[in-house]
């Protein structure tokens, strides 16, 4: 008797589910994730054991080097009335009056391509009479790469990089931070501003190999300006062996 012959089934599976779901799972982590802006420095934050998250918007970042370099970074709302890009354009309209009242024989005015440009920045830092050249290297050939060293300190002294920090005690004038700090308390966005005053607003990120001279003297430049309450940014320490 000969052998039944069994039909073979197909194996053919249709993946264009599988496909679907994970095209759908991809935008979704892309559009709800959020990217890390680059910092002019690397900053090896020291450990502790504190679990406290920083909050992630309405906060102003305080960034400190080893060689004692700051800058600042603001991040606002989500929201469209109080978005980092709008924010970041009235901040520089603020700290622009803040410093022409100091500096009437020289003021520093920006253009609307400067304060776009402005507006789009992560981390920023360079002297306000030095700004709008720093501003305008966007529209030259390699424009953000030029940007990016500058920020980070090319070497060029007519480059200078960082915040001006120091000041003299015996003159009331305050000093390029300080000037930046007072028109970020000062924003429209009351989110960022009470968060300011409840000392979750400005949270210092300084590298582990930061002197305590520096870390001082950024603290004393915030309490000059009666913002007393801030938070330090720390890595968690590991468990001991």
């Amino acid at each position: 008797m000969g052998r039944v012959k069994i039909a073979k089934k197909s194996t053919f599976i249709d993946m264009t589910a599988m496909s679907d779901v994970t095209v759908l799972l991809l935008t979704f982590f892309m559009l709800t994730s959020t990217f890390l802006s680059k910092e002019p420095a690397t900053v090896i934050t020291p450990a502790s054991v504190s679990t406290e998250k920083v909050q992630e918007t309405n906060v102003v970042q305080v960034l400190v080097n080893p060689e004692g370099k700051v800058w600042l970074t603001m991040n606002n709302d989500t929201s469209a009335n109080w978005s980092n890009e709008k924010m970041k354009i009235a901040l520089l309209d603020r700290v622009s009056e803040i410093y022409n009242e100091t500096h009437k024989n020289n003021p520093v005015k920006f253009t609307d391509q400067q304060k776009y440009t402005f507006s789009k920045l992560g981390a920023f830092g360079v002297p306000l009479s030095k700004m709008g050249e720093y501003l305008d290297m966007v529209n030259q050939p390699e424009g953000q790469t030029k940007m990016d060293k500058w920020l980070e300190g090319d070497g060029d002294p007519n480059h200078p990089t960082g915040i001006p920090i120091n000041w003299n005690d015996n003159d009331a004038t305050p000093n390029e931070f300080q000037m930046w700090m007072k028109a970020m308390r000062q924003s429209d966005n009351e989110n960022l501003t009470q968060a300011i005053k409840d000392g979750t607003g400005v949270a210092i990120k300084a590298d582990q190999n930061t002197s305590f001279d520096v870390i001082h003297l950024v603290m004393d430049n915030l309490q000059t300006i009666h913002m007393n309450k801030f938070t330090l940014l720390t890595a968690l320490k590991g468990a001991e062996e």
